[in-house]
């Protein structure tokens, strides 16, 4: 049985949301405070193939995009367990997905925190 509470699914949500925000302004200082300072990201770009590195390489894809006011993005929590959980996030621009994501996060001193985000960019 699960000891989660709605607080956290509510909180992180919230650290959720904030990176679909700074996607969404094309500001990364608006998600930074959402991902621990270590994280990693890794997917795949159509037409690119791989992309791994540090958070920072969000950091710059994010500022160097400017604004996408059309975002929008749906949050599923697949799996929460005491200071681990797992979301699905999947971003659209004008009713097309353009990105699934898959965020991991760990519960730090009392904050959760993006640990790792793994990604599929559909064409």
């Amino acid at each position: 049985m699960s000891k989660a509470t709605i607080k956290d699914y509510e909180e992180i949500t919230e650290v959720i949301n904030r990176y679909v925000q700074g996607v969404s302004l094309g500001k990364s200082e608006v998600m930074k405070p959402s991902f621990y300072k270590d994280a990693t990201m890794y997917g795949y770009v159509q037409g690119v193939g791989p992309s791994e590195g540090p958070i920072q390489s969000l950091y710059d894809i994010v500022d160097q995009g400017g604004p996408a006011p059309n975002l929008k993005g749906r949050i599923d929590i697949l799996d929460l367990e005491g200071t681990a959980a797992s979301a699905r996030v999947v971003l659209e621009d004008a009713q097309v997905v353009i990105y699934t994501d898959f965020h991991h996060l760990l519960k730090i001193d009392g904050e959760w925190k993006i640990i790792s985000k793994i990604f599929h960019h559909h064409s």
